[in-house]
């Protein structure tokens, strides 16, 4: 990594008047005292808005390491929405006021800040009053009964007074599920409701957990999972306190939301599974497009450039078949279709560890910058395998406590397409998810916010953009192989076609799973898994192909314009340097960052 940095990408953007002084070494001194006092205004706000966002997810906050509040569970009541609404709204103004009145003062690492500050807020509280989620979403692999029983991962009980705090956050989940079912009943009252598959996905998981003893639950194991506690450091009768306290208020939640959910909700499902289907359920599509993907694009634009980008790969899947022996892309499909997968669970972790050992070691090619967060693998909790994607990334905790994973679905390891795992392993850990989310973690420089939020469409973008920089790394070890990686590449553009179609278009759920099997060779369960996910998260699976179009376009304008002075390591790391930013606000950072010559951020 190049070491000699000019003065001007040497300021670190710090809350602080050594900080303002540096953006621009011709201030006058009145200019100096009013670039700190912007400086200050946003520092206050960047912290208020994290306090803010740690009062209201007190378990996201357990889950990167703030403990302040290990006790409490999120309140999904109206009147906790209303009080956290009221603390949005008052930071938005302020940070608005902010950008009219000293946006001037601030260096343009601060300017950064705040873009993203005011994207957060502004975009939060737009789909907040336009999609009203809390009505109506049923959702098989974000709600409460998929994410309650992660608490051990995330929560774990090292000492008496966390074993207490577990127990106490157990201890309200009866009324964590009465909130969520007044929330649900209020949709039905305003006629918004879930889709009918959703509803019964979650309904089917209620039933499978209900049927697991306690004493066997995820919310028991998961306690004494790994390194287990010693009984003695927990105090005396832990254990029988903890079962006694999932037997009652635990499971009485989960009965209560099922049964709700059978009697009350389900006869009144819809079979119609577009958000469009609710009362203004197209200004709330509308509203998570921008949310999603920081881009004011209508959805025919969406589904129009989906379609011109399908067209592209699959030609670019067809040279790829051509090369390596002939045949039609179809027939090449349906043989890594049919081709048998790995015989047991441990045997796919194992082949995933092998991909991500060889990612590591290409990494110092392509960036200046390398994370120094470990990052393990580990296999998706059985209570929710069925339902899920194959994989995930889960960050490391700020306080240490574990590292980054990996997470691999190991459910019927035999139907999991080997040819396409190291794009899926190159997408959510090395390069993918892993270097660009802990690298902003451990960037102690940046607002703790902005450290740990961010744009969907950066971080998604960047991780479907790292499957194809694995490509020019020499990942892919043959042509199966790169053509898994085109695969991928073809279900993000997929996404944009059939999420568009689903949401703005009327698609039925078939038609959605038809095309998306016909043009990936998707497994036909792992396509309905991935159907229902984009019914019950509308606009979200955007951010993929959107971001990684924008990242190519930044690469490509660089190196036009840089020549030979364009250095990968460099761009890599001034990309990833300030977090998961909106996509303008990362292309003006570029755009300066190329003007000034490319230098070492």
């Amino acid at each position: 990594m190049a070491t000699v940095r000019k003065m001007r990408w040497r300021c670190v953007g710090a809350m602080t008047l050594a900080a303002a002084a540096c953006a621009g070494p011709q201030r006058a001194p009145r200019d100096a005292l009013e670039a700190a006092r912007a400086s200050r205004a946003l520092a206050d706000l960047a912290d208020e808005f994290w306090q803010a966002s740690l009062r209201h997810h007190p378990v996201w906050a357990t889950s990167i390491g703030e403990r302040s509040r290990d006790d409490a569970l999120d309140d999904p009541g109206a009147e906790e929405r209303a009080r956290h609404e009221s603390t949005l709204r008052n930071l938005h103004e302020r940070a608005r006021l902010l950008e009219q009145g000293r946006a001037e003062d601030l260096a343009e690492r601060e300017r950064v800040t705040l873009d993203l500050l005011r994207f957060e807020l502004e975009t939060d509280l737009e789909v907040r009053g336009d999609c009203a989620s809390e009505t109506w979403v049923v959702d098989q692999l974000a709600g409460p009964q998929a994410t309650l029983p992660e608490l051990p991962t995330f929560h774990s009980v090292t000492s008496a007074r966390r074993g207490e705090a577990l127990l106490a956050r157990y201890a309200q989940i009866d009324a964590y599920f009465a909130a969520q079912i007044e929330n649900l009943r209020a949709g039905l009252a305003t006629g918004r409701v879930a889709p009918r598959v959703n509803i019964e996905r979650v309904i089917r998981q209620l039933d499978d957990m209900r049927a697991t003893p306690p004493e066997q639950s995820a919310f028991v194991a998961g306690v004494f999972a790994g390194e287990a506690p010693a009984a003695a450091a927990l105090g005396p009768g832990f254990r029988a306190r903890l079962e006694a306290v999932v037997a009652g208020d635990v499971y009485a939640g989960l009965t209560a939301y099922r049964d709700f959910l059978k009697g009350e909700v389900l006869p009144r499902a819809r079979d119609r599974v577009g958000v469009d289907a609710i009362p203004g359920g197209a200004k709330c599509y509308r509203a998570r497009i921008r949310r999603e993907t920081g881009l004011a694009r209508s959805p025919e634009e969406v589904h129009a450039l989906g379609l011109s980008e399908v067209a592209r790969l699959e030609a670019e899947m067809q040279r790829v078949v051509a090369a390596s022996g002939g045949g039609t892309l179809r027939d090449a499909l349906t043989r890594l279709a049919a081709a048998p997968g790995l015989e047991d669970a441990e045997a796919l972790l194992a082949h995933n560890r092998g991909l991500v050992a060889r990612a590591l070691a290409a990494l110092p090619r392509a960036f200046g910058r390398l994370p120094k967060t470990v990052i393990e693998l580990r296999p998706l909790e059985a209570f929710r395998e069925k339902d899920a994607p194959a994989g995930y990334y889960y960050s490391a905790p700020r306080d240490g406590s574990r590292p980054a994973y990996y997470v691999v679905n190991t459910y019927a390891p035999r139907s999991r397409l080997t040819y396409k795992l190291p794009a899926l392993a190159y997408h959510e850990a090395v390069p993918g998810h892993h270097v660009q989310i802990a690298l902003a973690n451990e960037n102690t420089a940046l607002p703790a916010f902005q450290r740990e939020l961010g744009q969907t469409a950066f971080i998604e973008g960047w991780a479907l953009y790292a499957e194809s920089l694995a490509d020019e790394l020499g990942l892919y070890r043959d042509a199966d192989e790169k053509l898994g990686q085109l695969s991928y590449a073809m279900w993000r553009a997929v996404r944009l076609v059939v999420d568009t179609g689903l949401h703005a278009k009327q698609w039925s759920r078939q038609q959605a799973i038809d095309y998306l099997v016909e043009r990936t060779g998707h497994d036909r369960g792992e396509a309905e898994n991935e159907v229902d996910r984009y019914i019950i998260w509308p606009g979200q699976a955007l951010a993929y192909a959107l971001g990684a179009l924008e990242f190519n376009a930044l690469r490509s304008d660089a190196q036009a314009r840089l020549g030979a002075r364009f250095d990968l390591r460099r761009f890599h790391d001034v990309v990833l340097e300030q977090g998961a930013i909106p996509l303008p606000t990362l292309r003006r950072r570029i755009s300066r960052w190329i003007e000034a010559g490319g230098p070492a951020p």
